[in-house]
């Protein structure tokens, strides 16, 4: 090579070096960046105007630099509402018929999710009923005692519940055949544990009576079900009862945070069961910067975006709640087997970060001895519970086996032992969360049990109340029971077993409070620049009371 091509060539190698560089960034660059991908919608047809989620993955953190496209217009700033790595939130725009769902970034173009326009389907008829109703078919089976699982079979049930009901007859005592709407007042709902466009399937409450069901799905009720009630291995005396009003309520302060922080808010919602009807949610307020996203089985979603130290926010809302005082009677020798492999039993047998029955094994075996039936075994157990422990405010340890060791533990400890050592007895049982009202009004933070009786359904017990300890909530309704499958109706439920709580973004960190009152995975999830705060729940608090005589 001669001195003057090695010359040129020096001058050039910079510029080389450069180019190479710059493409090497651009491919790291673009290979950092993965096409988004559709994995949801919340539903299948809407309306100009309705609100539409869409789940997913690798959306990016914000909109900059990516659209939306809900038919072949992407969406103004004033259309999106939420934007978040694997979720948006957005309205609707006017479209002509069926269009696509899509989500552009710098890494590619997603795939379409088809979205229907709800204002342009016919409404289809399904079967000799109304126009768009749900159809039933059948019930499988056609009766069953409470706690029995009945599946719907029919058509236009939608593939999601959505707000859809089950609806079981109580004291309705017409029995109407044709179109007119029942008068759901006397009705009980359901409990339901699956949905699809063909089947549903719920729980026979505890209260039900012999009679129609209903499905209710977007203020339509299908065509009448006949359903036959039968006994089970025992009854259950219900007395009148009081409808609560009561305020939660949470203050958040001492913020230390950058922008691009926010922090989700699982707020626990009151859960129905025996003696307790499901709550009505009259209002809720909050700072400018906490948005309502939506309410799940068993908490409600709020999420806090930008907190600033200067801010001081704050969730609050009012429910009300009716309980009923309940004393449930059991014939152990008419008890039958359950069915262990039924998801909801399962899981109630289980070992999980709270409940321990491996830890317990022996002493569980020495308690029941050669008792056979679980109603009698629960028993044995919950007399022992009362037995060994004795109330501390504060244990000294929160270990399944310490309490047996310290015979120290406040009413989380009481239930805990108990739920574990009936687990350890193949008794499916499960903690319950929540408030005790005394007779001054004043609440307190509480826990007991319930127990799977095959034929009566979940049966509540609550140890540390049955040794004495708690506030004045003593039953004046004549009853006549202890706290081994009975209630006083001051018992407010807020989770039944584990509340599943999904962690909403990769990258995040979950608290729970110590001071709970509702067994979930997650109370609070931190994501971003959100260094510091402190968290404030509060007990929930009556407002006023009522009282309400009991079904007749």
């Amino acid at each position: 090579m001669t001195l003057s091509l090695k010359r040129s060539f020096l001058r050039l190698l910079p510029i080389l070096i450069f180019v190479l560089a710059a493409l090497l960034t651009t491919v790291l660059l673009y290979r950092s960046q993965r096409r988004p991908v559709i994995t949801q919608l919340d539903r299948v047809s809407a309306a100009t105007g309705d609100k539409l989620e869409i789940l997913g993955e690798h959306f990016g953190p914000d909109r900059d630099g990516a659209r939306l496209f809900i038919g072949a217009t992407p969406l103004t700033s004033t259309g999106i509402l939420e934007w978040d790595p694997t979720r948006i939130v957005a309205r609707v725009p006017r479209n002509d018929g069926a269009v696509l769902v899509r989500i552009q970034t710098r890494a590619g173009l997603s795939e379409g999710m088809v979205l229907g326009d709800a204002s342009r389907f016919p409404r289809v008829d399904y079967g000799p009923w109304l126009s768009g109703a749900p159809y039933v078919e059948y019930a499988d089976p056609p009766g069953g005692a409470p706690g029995a699982l009945i599946t719907l079979r029919g058509r236009g049930f939608g593939d999601k519940a959505m707000g859809g009901e089950i609806w079981v007859n109580q004291k309705d005592e017409l029995g109407l055949f044709g179109t007119s709407a029942p008068d759901f007042s006397l009705y009980i709902q359901a409990s339901i544990e699956s949905w699809s466009s063909e089947a549903i399937t719920f729980r026979v409450p505890w209260d039900a009576s012999s009679g129609n069901i209903y499905v209710v799905k977007s203020g339509m009720h299908s065509n009448p079900v006949s359903f036959d009630r039968q006994d089970g291995p025992g009854q259950v005396q219900r007395g009148d009862g009081v409808r609560w009003s009561l305020s939660q309520s949470l203050r958040i302060d001492r913020i230390g945070s950058f922008p691009g922080s926010s922090l989700y808010i699982h707020l626990p919602q009151s859960v129905p069961g025996m003696g307790q009807n499901p709550p009505l949610l009259l209002e809720r307020s909050g700072g400018e910067n906490v948005k309502s996203l939506r309410d799940d089985d068993g908490s409600s979603l709020y999420r806090l975006d930008n907190p600033q130290p200067e801010d001081l926010p704050f969730l609050q809302r009012q429910i009300v709640v009716e309980t009923f005082p309940v004393r449930v009677q059991v014939a152990p020798s008419q008890l039958k087997p359950y069915d262990p492999s039924q998801p909801d039993l399962a899981k109630a047998l289980g070992v999980d970060d709270w409940i321990r029955p491996d830890l317990v094994p022996r002493t569980t075996g020495r308690v029941i001895g050669s008792l056979r039936d679980d109603w009698s075994k629960a028993r044995a157990i919950y007399d022992y519970v009362i037995d060994r422990l004795d109330w501390s405010d504060d244990p000294p340890s929160r270990s399944i086996p310490d309490y047996i060791g310290t015979r120290l533990a406040d009413s989380e400890g009481y239930s805990f032992l108990f739920v574990s050592m009936a687990r350890a007895a193949q008794i499916p049982a499960r903690v319950v969360g929540g408030i005790t009202i005394g007779l001054d009004q004043q609440t307190q933070r509480w826990w007991w049990a319930e127990i799977w009786i095959e034929g009566i359904g979940w049966v509540p017990v609550d140890p540390a109340m049955g040794d004495g300890f708690g506030q004045k909530v003593t039953n004046t309704i004549g009853l006549g029971f202890d706290y081994f499958g009975g209630l006083e109706g001051r018992h407010i439920a807020f989770s039944r077993g584990i509340l599943p709580t999904t962690r909403l973004q990769t990258e995040s960190t979950l608290f729970i409070p110590e001071d709970r009152y509702s067994l979930q995975g997650s109370w609070e999830e931190v994501s971003g620049n959100l260094d510091s705060y402190t968290s404030h729940w509060e007990v929930p608090r009556v407002l006023s009371s009522y009282a309400i005589p009991a079904p007749r």
